[in-house]
């Protein structure tokens, strides 16, 4: 099954030809769908990277926009005006977009004295019941290539890694984990010096 950048490369010359119009408000119903259907259906492919769930800040970040909450959709919408033109503009992003990589800057693994301050909540809602997330082995601060901003990611006892948030500065989200589980900046293995 190909990823969404994989899809949207193989319509990125002739996109009318996939949504009978040039128009980045068809695109994006396109790409909603796609991502629906995958998980309606259970099917799994590797993620991508940089994960496309980060570009709606990185849109809004790119434009200047105080926050991302309009989508990468309707912030280009704004920016350009024109729903063939946004269409254009959208894989021009994307391609910048893709260029960044990641790279661990920071990484710290809890142990039993990191325990949930309850400062911050992480559930999970099965079936309507909320369930307190177990705290992550790993808490890891990312940041992408020709991004000015930090990416925390944690770690979960099984392996797997999910991404919490967006920070200005690596300190800010250092002071989030010290808040959530008390870890202080001494504790963080510093990977840019290696």
């Amino acid at each position: 099954m190909k990823n969404i950048y994989e899809t949207l490369e193989m319509m990125k010359p002739r996109p009318q030809m996939f949504l009978g119009q040039r128009s980045l408000t068809a695109l994006s119903g396109f790409i909603g769908g796609y991502f629906f259907a995958m998980e309606e259906n259970g099917i799994l492919i590797e993620e991508e990277n940089p994960p496309f769930s980060q570009l709606n800040d990185w849109v809004a970040r790119y434009y200047k926009w105080y926050e991302s909450t309009a989508g990468w959709k309707n912030i280009i919408l704004r920016e350009v005006g024109d729903e063939a033109k946004a269409c254009d503009v959208f894989f021009e992003l994307l391609e910048l977009f893709k260029q960044r990589f990641p790279v661990l800057k920071y990484r710290v693994f809890l142990n039993p004295n990191h325990k949930s301050t309850g400062a911050i909540y992480r559930r999970i809602s099965i079936d309507g019941i909320y369930k307190d997330l177990d705290p992550p082995k790993e808490i890891r601060i990312v940041q992408y290539t020709t991004d000015s901003g930090f990416y925390r990611f944690d770690v979960s006892q099984a392996g797997e890694i999910s991404e919490i948030g967006y920070f200005e500065t690596e300190k800010l989200a250092m002071e989030e984990v010290n808040r959530e589980f008390e870890v202080s900046l001494d504790e963080w293995e510093n990977l840019n010096n290696i």
